[in-house]
């Protein structure tokens, strides 16, 4: 057996930004370096990696800048459409049995026209299961070959040796629950926002129990931008980048009957488990994290207080149309990203509630959102109060120590919405 290293570098192969942590061991674990870079435009897209001697390049400048040493690697598969993520429920067998019994499985759960596979499993043992229980659950974990392959490559090109190369639903458990006792005993959604896809993954005292991944990402959103505003592309990003921002006062009121009253809803209801939304936009240097407030609280056109003074005056002025201080662009802006935040709300909606059927006696306690469109302004507070459950912007290093030598305590927490994979992936060895 291979000796456990003591430390270990998470990679993050991203369409839009490599990231890059690397963590000691330890009680707590600690962080001791991070790094983000962009991805070579067209070197990485949702098929895996296309071009591994730019990512190996990029990687290779970024491990160097980030001060980041550590040879013993934690990749995760990178290309939603090349990992399949699944949780079975199998009649209880012994483990030579359900050996037999799962190379069924994952020939039955092959989308890939390659059938050259790499394939895991383990059985998913949760506190309060019934252990005489007739079924147990068993998470599988499928990747196209040469998705594996094209990792290993990268890594023999650094000098890295691939320690694990791991699926993203078990990484982020290992950064936003399994480090924070507070998070372990809750039912928590997990809503990773990426450029390329979003995925949607639901722990059960940080357990997965339900994976999903939607094909479509902040990519979406600026192609929205650039036709409504008919803007390039690249314009249409930094606009998104620096203006998007969910308008809390100018949500469309639709009465629909999947509604809660009091709960706006919006009109773009799409009826059907299995569509595909389209997701919230990238980081912005204006964004605050953590800002969620609830629906009661003061917002930003709170009409002036009647117990306040006016102005004396001669004569009474004619009164003045009421004028909004929101930025026109912004309004032009959350107008062309609506129907896609409201197609994302919808397809949150549904796994949640796919979840209560499959756990009747459990509900979700929390949303989590990651990934570079979680901290668009009031994401949180819009999705809390469509779907009356409490949201926040993930902290993958809460549970840790930090000892970042090469970045500052301010450049940590102003991107660490981007790095719950990465932090997950280098906690590899921690659990």
């Amino acid at each position: 057996m291979a000796k456990q290293p003591g430390v270990v570098v998470g990679i993050d192969l991203g369409c839009h930004l490599i990231k890059v942590a690397e963590v000691r061991v330890g009680r707590p674990p600690v962080v001791t370096n991070i790094g983000i870079a962009p991805t070579p435009e067209g070197a990485i897209d949702s098929s895996g990696v296309i071009d591994k001697a730019a990512v190996a390049a990029a990687l290779k400048r970024l491990l160097a800048d980030s001060g980041i040493g550590s040879k013993q690697a934690a990749f995760a598969l990178a290309g939603q459409n090349s990992v399949v993520v699944r949780i079975l429920e199998v009649p209880r067998m012994s483990p030579a049995e359900l050996r037999q019994h799962m190379d069924w499985e994952i020939g039955r759960n092959i989308p890939f026209a390659d059938t050259r596979v790499q394939s895991a499993y383990e059985v998913v043992r949760r506190p309060n299961a019934d252990p005489n229980a007739d079924n147990m659950e068993v998470v599988l974990a499928v990747a196209q070959q040469d998705a594996v392959d094209s990792l290993v490559d990268i890594a023999d090109k650094l000098g890295l040796e691939p320690y694990a190369i791991d699926v993203e639903p078990l990484a982020l458990a290992r950064s936003l629950l399994l480090t924070q006792p507070d998070m372990q005993n809750q039912n928590v959604a997990v809503v990773n926002l990426g450029a390329e896809s979003t995925s949607i993954d639901i722990y059960s005292q940080g357990l997965l129990s339900f994976p999903r991944i939607l094909p479509t990402g902040g990519n979406m959103l600026t192609r929205a931008i650039a036709e409504r505003l008919m803007v390039s592309e690249s314009e249409a990003e930094q606009l998104k980048v620096q203006l998007a921002e969910v308008l809390m006062d100018q949500i469309p009121q639709a009465t629909s009957p999947f509604s809660v009253p009091g709960v706006p809803t919006g009109g773009f209801y799409t009826p059907g488990f299995a569509s595909e939304p389209t997701i919230a936009p990238e980081p912005s240097p204006f964004m605050t994290p953590g800002s969620f407030t609830t629906p009661e609280e003061p917002q930003p056109n709170t009409p002036p207080s009647p117990f306040e003074e006016p102005t004396p005056t001669s004569e009474p002025e004619p009164a003045l149309p009421a004028q909004s201080p929101t930025d026109p662009r912004k309004t032009e802006i959350f107008s062309a990203i609506y129907p896609l935040l409201e197609e994302l709300v919808s397809e949150v909606r549904r796994s949640i509630e796919y979840f209560r059927s499959r756990n009747v006696d459990a509900d979700v306690q929390l949303i989590v959102l990651t990934g570079g469109g979680a901290i668009m302004p009031n994401l949180d507070q819009f999705i809390a109060s469509a779907i009356g459950i409490p949201t926040v912007v993930g902290n993958p290093f809460k549970g840790v120590q930090l000892q970042v030598k090469r970045h500052g305590l301010e450049y940590v927490a102003a991107n660490a919405h981007l790095m719950a994979v990465a932090v997950g992936m280098g906690l590899h060895a921690s659990f």
